[in-house]
């Protein structure tokens, strides 16, 4: 009989003290999730997004509803109907959405999803036939924060068809959704006719891959050096675009490709929130502030090499222009 899926100790530690979301769908992914953390004694609650765009959609929603009530979980559901056009991308935006709300009235800290083995592969074979960097291409990463909520993928180095062999051998309900099959989606092109054949042949050697680019990408994109809350610091690197983008959300700012074009090795401010100073050697990001500052600390920050943009926030925060660059 097929084992449970594996789950690495050191994660199921850390979410036995976290409160959990799992994002389901009813599928064979979020089922074999689900199932995995009832076994493991993984206390959650489930959020299931019904877009009515099948006849089964209602369906689904009852299944995940009586599965739920069965073994005592708490479900939120969210009903709604979207445009067709840019439909994926509509999706995806209105259950993040959902799941931030549920965050936030709810107090999770942590949301599950069961993004697989084919899941990357797919991503990475699309991106690399559209053009793509490592980070791009690499996609998921197993663990990753959005909006104040730690995102976990435990089924990355799983394929989908162990994770199907697991729910039949075990006699266990999951949903079908026939529009995954539907050759009328890019991804579903690009499943039938390359992840899912590779994988057959080659799961282990493109498992490993990810684990290799995973490395990789860890050391490309370096890392920050945070000072007090809100203050961002990193080397100045091929990279560091990446990383400004990543403090700027931390900060509440989700930058635009112009925004991204409009700083990139250049001084500004995103949105009217979020300052950038570069110099040769680093890239600093703070919250914009406007504030006087006295002649001697200008002068400190001057020699230091300290951005005019991120001083007024490091005066505010009686960080001493010697303290910040001994980091770098």
């Amino acid at each position: 009989m097929q084992p449970l899926p594996h789950l690495p100790e050191s994660l199921l530690e850390g979410l036995r003290t976290s409160h959990n979301l799992l994002a389901f769908s009813g599928g064979v992914d979020s089922s074999a999730l689900f199932f995995t953390l009832l076994h493991q004694g993984i206390a959650f609650s489930v959020a299931h997004v019904n877009y009515q765009t099948r006849p089964q959609s209602d369906t689904e929603e009852a299944h995940v509803a009586a599965l739920c009530k069965k073994h005592n979980i708490q479900a939120h559901f969210l009903t709604c109907k979207l445009s067709p056009s840019n439909f994926e991308h509509r999706a995806r935006k209105t259950r993040y959405d959902f799941f931030e709300r549920l965050a936030a009235s709810h107090g999770f800290d942590t949301l599950l999803t069961a993004h697989q083995l084919d899941d990357r592969l797919e991503w990475f074979l699309m991106q690399l036939c559209q053009g793509a960097g490592a980070v791009e291409l690499l996609g998921f990463k197993a663990q990753e924060s959005r909006e104040g909520l730690r995102l976990v993928r435990p089924f990355l180095e799983h394929t989908k068809a162990s994770l199907k062999g697991f729910l039949h051998a075990h006699n266990l309900p999951y949903c079908l959704d026939a529009s995954n099959d539907d050759p009328a989606f890019l991804r579903n092109r690009f499943r039938a006719r390359f992840a899912r054949p590779l994988l057959e042949e080659y799961s282990g050697g493109i498992l490993n891959t990810f684990r290799f680019l995973a490395n990789d990408v860890a050391l490309l994109e370096g890392t920050f050096t945070h000072h007090a809350e809100e203050l961002f610091v990193a080397k100045n690197t091929p990279l560091a675009l990446r990383l400004v983008d990543k403090a700027a959300k931390h900060l509440g700012i989700v930058m635009s490709q112009a925004q991204r074009n409009a700083i990139d090795q250049k001084d500004g401010v995103i949105g009217g929130r979020v300052a950038v100073g570069w110099t040769q050697k680093a890239v600093f990001v703070a919250p914009f502030v406007q504030t006087p500052m006295p002649k001697p600390f200008k002068e400190a920050c001057r020699k230091a090499g300290i951005p005019p943009l991120i001083r007024p926030y490091m005066y505010t925060k009686n960080i001493t222009p010697s303290a910040l660059i001994q980091t770098l």
